[in-house]
């Protein structure tokens, strides 16, 4: 008889993406084994009751459910946000602090869908680091630039995070974290991400780019400064277990000229959330 497994993930929303996020959870449900359970949980920026019934209904019929959490919005008053990156981005540094009788969660950003089971992340061995994440496309030379010492270059990507919520309260991070965005506004030109590295650096395990295959390696628009790096990407290209619209390219944008803007809609459409003005898209 195979073992129940309950599998905690968390994502933080505001009234705009929860279509996203519904999304999101769809594809993870979907692609689950059937002795897994999902626990979600949503922190909560003015997520309208109507849009919560609608997300409930989206998980009601698989063995799934969702807590709503909520947040003190003043942690973050003097957080630096932008058009593309709000304040709710900030929020899942708090996630140990509100899940306090969790040992281990995965945060998945809202722009993101599965197309594997995940329970493959959920069981990766972290050892004594404080989180597994994939390092960011970007190659932005992150902590340098902010003046952090380190032993390695690696900067991760926050949208996808297997977090040992022990650990972090331990060594309270997220206060640490919280700190270090009061303290150096000027630097932080990645928010919250770029806080999370400024604290974690060194401690974090590095997970294979197809658990969170970002748009720049997707659309190949920057090469791996490594031949290793590289090929690793190519393979994650092929065969890539969640896709993240970071950036530019999300399939709900008319331009979007993403691989999978078909998948997202495929699975939006069995959402609750209707799709009014989908983009057409030419097949060139």
């Amino acid at each position: 008889m195979v073992e129940q497994r309950s599998i905690s993930i968390v994502s933080s929303s505001n009234e705009a993406f929860v279509p996203h996020l519904a999304t999101l959870f769809r594809s993870l449900l979907t692609t689950k084994q059937t002795h897994t359970t999902f626990h979600f949980y949503v922190i909560d920026d003015n997520i309208s009751l109507h849009s919560k019934f609608l997300l409930n209904r989206t998980v009601g019929e698989y063995d799934a459910r969702i807590s709503y959490v909520t947040i003190d919005p003043t942690e973050f008053a003097g957080a630096v946000e932008s058009d593309r990156i709000p304040k709710t981005a900030y929020y899942r540094i708090s996630i140990p602090n509100l899940l306090k009788e969790t040992k281990r969660a995965i945060y998945m950003d809202c722009d993101m869908i599965s197309l594997e089971d995940i329970e493959g992340l959920w069981e990766v061995d972290l050892g004594d680091k404080l989180l597994g994440a994939v390092e960011d496309a970007g190659f932005h030379n992150r902590l340098e630039k902010m003046g952090i010492e380190s032993e390695t270059d690696l900067y991760f990507n926050s949208g996808l995070m297997v977090m040992d919520l022990e650990k972090w309260r331990e060594e309270k991070i997220t206060e640490q974290v919280l700190a270090f965005i009061e303290n150096n506004p000027e630097k932080l030109r990645f928010h919250d991400q770029d806080a999370l590295n400024a604290i974690l650096h060194d401690r974090w395990l590095e997970l294979d780019p197809r658990w969170n295959a970002q748009t720049y390696m997707m659309l190949q628009e920057v090469e791996h400064p490594t031949i290793q790096g590289q090929l690793k990407w190519d393979e994650a290209r092929e065969n890539p277990a969640v896709i993240h619209f970071c950036g530019h390219a999300k399939p709900w944008n008319a331009d979007s000229n993403h691989p999978f803007k078909e998948q997202y809609f495929d699975i939006r459409e069995k959402t609750f959330f209707p799709i009014k003005n989908k983009p057409s898209y030419s097949k060139d």
